[in-house]
Parts: structure tokens; sequence; C-alpha cells
């Protein structure tokens, strides 16, 4: 009764606290908007009396009123950001709280920790701890105990003395727990069984230890993250990237930062993470946009959603050996050194002739040489535009000669003739025509390449002739490491001579033939930090299992969640499939969940599937290739289009032997069953993949998964996989 009444009084005394900083949070949001708009108008009848009285008034005061207004409107702009800041606090002020016993202090004090900084406005106390504040380190990385925390006056030595955590929401406190761990695992499981959001959110509340590290490492100029699905990594990247704009505000700023994503519906879904932590959008990026800029005027090309559909439809060896080849690192060396001769081995000088003047062989050697360093197409470009320069001085010191711009197009014609090659598109040609690579070039037709040499052929680009790269961008967060080739890390480090956060994981790539593992991407930056996630937060334990037999992670850990067992439905024919599905589209209206994501194993069977349920009344997204934006409710879309999405229940319709058959398609079906964080349905009609022979055996263990009819398939799935 005591524990009770002391437990009563202890939530009492917080809905007080709440209820008074809930007030201040009015108090100043109401200030706020009243000098926002003092300033909007004084901004208005300023540009109205500089507009009035302009020829009346000299340089001098003309300069003032500008002064003036750009004043105004820089503190309007920060009065702006700071009333979204306090209207974000205002629904949920705080969601955590340490009470901290400094060795210098009398005694303890408690520290509110929230998404952003608020302190009272008489008093300039801090009454909110922004959660990238050093002295949330506490709340994070530390239990009850000795703990200290880096301060700009030294390192802080004391004792927690306790910790507790909040669920606000509309400014009223759903519950609280007092907690001695680092992040309370009731907290951690009930925001895990919420049902998943339009878009990714914020995880502030429950970052773990671990994570915490990754986020706050401000000293890694390459930070390589490998994290297993559903260990939150892509969320984590973006929280590292608003602590560096928190901790290096002076000097960094959204401006800076650039995402490269996988396609723009992930782009899309990851877009309100950085604003909901009080940082502006930061721009964003992908190889299919970087190719497109690179050969718009030189080559069609293959895209990889279109290399990806076809290896998965039709399959190709001869091209999946072209794509081993060029996914090696060694590959991009031997194209590197192969450049590099060209300037030695394919350049022959020769003397230049126009307007009956001469420049000899040796002024070319000489101009030549004198340029060495620069790439060879630059390098031309550098000798033909000295050449031009001294015989048009030449011709015009003779006098009653012209010089015209035929005259210096003949120039750079010589000069360019001396070269074997006339572009970066015939020197990458030229690159197969060793013995050695024999073979290794085949384009799709005369005018189209295969997406294996696209960026071999940029980087080619890159490497001859000066290109115009992203100086601008200070930090590049680079998702999905997995599917990008050492070729294609080379055209980035030659783009970006930035910071870089790179994320991923070695199981979920979408093309073996020309995936990279983490020691791969290690020997490209070997100056990196590598860090490893294992705890996998998405989905239950049921579920992960289930996708463990699937493809095996060793490392992988997953957090302690039950839900529903995966349930394998057989069906009779494609009809009887169809009616399945909206079966459990039908259950999934009536149950709390409100996405669901329905993944194929390629977009055209997304687009028949699509076509189907419309046709039966199911309002529903397709996302595909063209997608630009993520879609709630009910989708319908690929696997390789799913990656990085997360949805209440997945449905995997077709995981039949003939459409889930060799290792690209075990990828494909990791990922799938990969995206469910509570419920995990999956039909089929033929017999089931071999990559689910476990779901065929009769279970001989407690908990394996059996099933040898199609009746027993329904009923299939009831228990834990073991």
């Amino acid at each position: 009764m005591v524990l009770t009444d002391a437990r009563t009084y202890e939530e009492e005394q917080e809905r007080r606290h709440l209820a008074g900083t809930v007030r201040l949070l009015s108090a100043e949001l109401e200030r706020l908007t009243d000098s926002i708009d003092r300033s909007a108008e004084f901004i208005q009848a300023q540009k109205e009396h500089l507009w009035e009285h302009w020829r009346d008034m000299d340089s001098s005061e003309k300069a003032r009123f500008r002064v003036d207004v750009d004043l105004s409107v820089t503190q309007g702009e920060h009065s702006v950001q700071r009333r979204d800041h306090v209207e974000r606090l205002l629904d949920s002020p705080y969601f955590g709280r340490v009470d901290f016993h400094a060795d210098s202090d009398t005694e303890s004090r408690a520290h509110y920790i929230g998404v952003h900084n608020f302190s009272d406005p008489e008093t300039q106390e801090i009454l909110i701890h922004d959660w990238r504040a050093p002295v949330s380190t506490l709340f994070y990385d530390f239990e009850s105990g000795r703990a200290h925390f880096e301060a700009p006056v030294g390192t802080i030595h004391g004792e927690i003395a306790g910790k507790r955590q909040y669920k606000i929401r509309g400014g009223q406190l759903e519950y609280m727990f007092d907690s001695s761990l680092n992040i309370g695992d009731d907290v951690l499981q009930r925001e895990l069984g919420q049902s998943a959001d339009d878009r990714m959110q914020n995880i502030v509340a429950t970052i773990q230890r671990e994570q915490n590290a990754v986020i706050r490492n401000e000293t890694a100029r390459v930070l390589i993250l490998q994290g297993v699905a559903g260990s939150g990594k892509t969320s984590i990247a973006l929280h590292r990237v608003a602590f560096l704009l928190y901790r290096f505000k002076d000097t960094l700023s959204s401006d800076n930062i650039m995402i490269l994503s996988p396609n723009k519906v992930f782009g899309d879904y990851i877009a309100d993470v950085l604003p909901e932590l009080g940082e502006q959008q930061a721009a964003e990026i992908d190889f299919g946009r970087i190719a497109g800029k690179f050969l718009a005027k030189v080559t069609d090309y293959e895209t990889f959603s279109e290399q990806v559909l076809k290896l998965l439809e039709h399959g190709d060896e001869a091209a999946a050996e072209r794509m081993r080849y060029k996914a090696r690192p060694e590959f991009v060396t031997a194209l590197e050194e192969w450049i590099a001769a060209r300037a030695e081995e394919d350049f022959a000088p020769a003397g230049i002739e126009r307007k009956n003047k001469r420049l000899s062989v040796e002024w070319v050697t000489d101009a030549f040489e004198e340029a060495r360093g620069l790439p060879i197409f630059t390098r031309l470009d550098r000798v033909a535009s000295r050449a031009v320069n001294q015989l048009k001085q030449e011709v015009l010191d003779r006098g009653g000669s012209k010089w015209s711009s035929a005259d210096a197009s003949s120039v750079r014609r010589q000069v360019r003739a001396m070269f074997a090659h006339k572009d970066a598109l015939a020197m990458y040609k030229a690159f197969y025509q060793d013995s050695a690579r024999s073979g290794m070039f085949t384009p799709l037709d005369r005018k189209r390449i295969e997406y294996a040499d696209v960026f071999p052929l940029i980087y080619t680009m890159i490497r001859t002739t000066r290109q115009e790269t992203y100086g601008h961008i200070r930090h590049l967060v680079v998702d999905e490491m997995q599917d990008y080739t050492p070729v294609q890390y080379a055209v980035l480090r030659e783009l970006f001579s930035c910071d870089m956060t790179i994320l991923g994981d070695s199981n979920q790539s979408v093309n073996p033939f020309s995936s990279s593992s983490l020691p791969t991407i290690h020997d490209i930056f070997p100056e990196a930090d590598c860090l490893e996630l294992c705890k996998s937060y998405r989905s239950t334990i049921e579920i992960t299992e289930f996708a463990q037999l699937i493809s095996r992670n060793d490392k992988l850990v997953p957090i302690e969640r039950h839900g529903p067992s995966p349930r394998i439905t057989a069906c009779s024919d494609q009809r009887d499939q169809h009616e399945r599905i909206l079966t459990v589209l039908e259950q999934h209206a009536r149950s709390d969940n409100r996405s669901l994501g329905i993944i194929c194993k390629t977009v055209t069977q997304a687009e028949k599937l699509h076509r189907a349920l419309s046709e039966a009344g199911v309002e529903l997204t397709l996302l595909d290739y063209d997608s630009t934006a993520f879609a709630g409710g009910i989708v319908v879309t690929s696997a390789h289009v799913s990656k990085g999405l997360e949805f209440d229940t997945v449905i995997v319709p077709d995981i039949d032997e003939e459409n889930y058959a060799d290792e690209m398609d075990r990828c494909m079906l990791y990922i799938a069953c990969t995206r469910a964080m509570h419920q995990l349905h999956l039909t089929h009609r033929g017999q089931l993949s071999r990559f689910l022979e476990f779901a065929r055996e009769p279970a001989n263990r407690p908990g394996e998964i059996h099933s040898e009819t199609a009746k027993n398939y329904d009923h299939a799935m009831e228990t834990p996989v073991g």
C-alpha cells in the first residue's frame, strides 16, 4: 500500500511538472507568434517606405534600410524555427529524465531530455535538454551508479540516482517507467509493438547504447555501418547527421549534407526524419541521377532496375559473369592503371601547321610534358589552347592575315589526332581489346550499354577529363552499401571529397553478382571506422527466426518481442491465391494494424497482382521503379523496391520452387520477409521453394515447421520457428 501511495504521489508530481512545462511552452509559443507577426509587419512597412522614397534617398540611406530589412528577416527566420521547435515540444515536451548528482554539487539535479532544448524565458534555466546535448549521454549510456559526461568545461563525474522514461502525447502523460538500465525494455517493447507509420520516425526515445555510440561518433572521417535487417541503421545514420549538425552548428548546415538513396520511394519514406529532429531536409541523390548527368550526351544505358529485372525474369549466365568481373576491386585497379598508361603509350606527338606557320614536334612534346598530372583529355586541350594562342599570335604579328574560329578548330583537331582515342567511351571500349578481357564488354545494341558498364565508363570519364564535383557537400550518407560495386565507390571518392557515413547489410543484396561485402568496402576506405549493429528491432521473434532459416546470419540478435507465427498457405490455383490474399486483407482491415505490404519477387508480378486486386475492389497503391513517393495503407511492390521499408503486415505471394529458385531469388525472398513487423503471410500454388525446405519436412522436433499437404499448409506455422 505504501509503495502504491508513493507511486501515485510520484505520478502526481510528474503531472504537475508537465503541466507547468506546457504552460511555459504555450506562453513562449504565443510570444514567438507575436514576434513573427511584428517582424512581418515591420519588413512590409520598410519595403513600402523604400519603394515610395527610393528617388529621394542617398546611397547610405538605401544601404541602411537594406541592412535593417535583412536583419529583420534573419530574426524572423530564427523566430519561425524556434516556434516550430516549441510546437513540436508542446505535443511531447520530453521522453526521459535522469537524476544526476555531480561530485561538485551538494545534491542531485533532474535533467529532462527531449527532442529540442528549452529554457525558462525568465530565468534562462534549462528545463529540457536536447537529446544531442552532452548531458543527455547520461540517459543513453549509463545505468544507475557512477557516470560522467563531457561538458564544455571538461569531464563531469558523478552518480546517477535514478532514471525515468515517459510517453507523452498531446501534452498529456500516458505512462512512465523508472529504469535502472540505459533504456527500459518496457518502453522499447511498447514502441516496437506500435503500428508502422507512413514515414520513418525518429527514435530518440528508444536509442540504445550501441546505437548511441554510432550516432555520437564525431571523429570518423568515414564510418562504415554494417547492420542486420531491422537494426535501424538508416534511422541511426540520419540521427548521426542530426547530431553532427548540432555539434558543429557553426560550420555545418543541412546544405552541406547529401543522402545517396537507393530509390525515390525510399528517399520520400525517410524525408521527415531530419525535420522531426529540428533540422532542414538534406538534399538527395542516387546513382541513377549521377549516371544521367554523365551519360546523357554520351550513350544510352541499361538502368540498375532493368538489370535486376532481367536477371530475375530471364537469367543470363554470360551477363552475370561480366557483372562479377566488373564488381571486383581488381577490376578498378586494372582500369585505373590502363587509363594512366594511355598518355605514355597512345600519344604520338606531331608537328602542328596552320596559315603557313608551324609548331615543331619538340614544341608539342614539351607542351604535353608541362601538362603532366592533368587528365589526358584535359591535358590535350591545354596543349591545343597553347598551340592556338601561339600560332594566332604569329599570324597576327605577320599582318595581312586573319585568324578565324576555323583555324582554331583545325589546330585542336590536329592535337586530338595525336591521341589514339577520340573520347572516354572510345577509350573504355579499347580497354577490352586486351585478350585477357575479351568478351567482357557486350553492348546491348549500337548505342546502349549494360548497367555493369555504366560506372566503369563514368570512372573513365572522370579520370580522363576534369569534371564538376560536389565540392560544397561536407558529409555524404550512402545507404544500401552492399548494392554498389568498388568502381561505384571509386566514382564517389572522385566526386565527393568529404566525410561519409556508409551503411547497409550484406545479407540484403539485390544482385549477388555485383554486391560488395564489408571487407571489400573497407579495402576501398582503409581509413574508415567499421561498426556492426547486430540487434534486430523490426520484426517479432517468430518472423525473424523464419527469415533466418531462409538466409542465416549468425550475428543477428533478435529483440525479445513475440507475435503470430508466419503462416504459409497452399493454394489450388491463381484464383484461389487471390482469394486467400483477399481474406488476409479483410482480416487486416479489422485489426489495429495500419500498413500492409504485398511484396512480389519482381515489379512485373506486382503489376499483375495490383491489377487483379484492383479489379476485385481493393484500394491499394503500386510502388514500382517509376514511383517517387511512399504510400500508406495497402501497398503492392517488389522486393527490390521494398528495401528499407517496413509494414505491420506483409504478404509474400508465389513462393513456389519455380519462382524462387536461385541465390538471387533467395535474397529477394529474405528481403521480402524481413519487411514485416508483426505479421507475415506467404502463399503458393506449386511446390514450395527450396529455400523453404524447412517448411516441407515433417516435424520431428518441438516447434519445427511442417506441412505435407495443401490442407496442412493452411494450418502451418502455428508454432514459432525452431
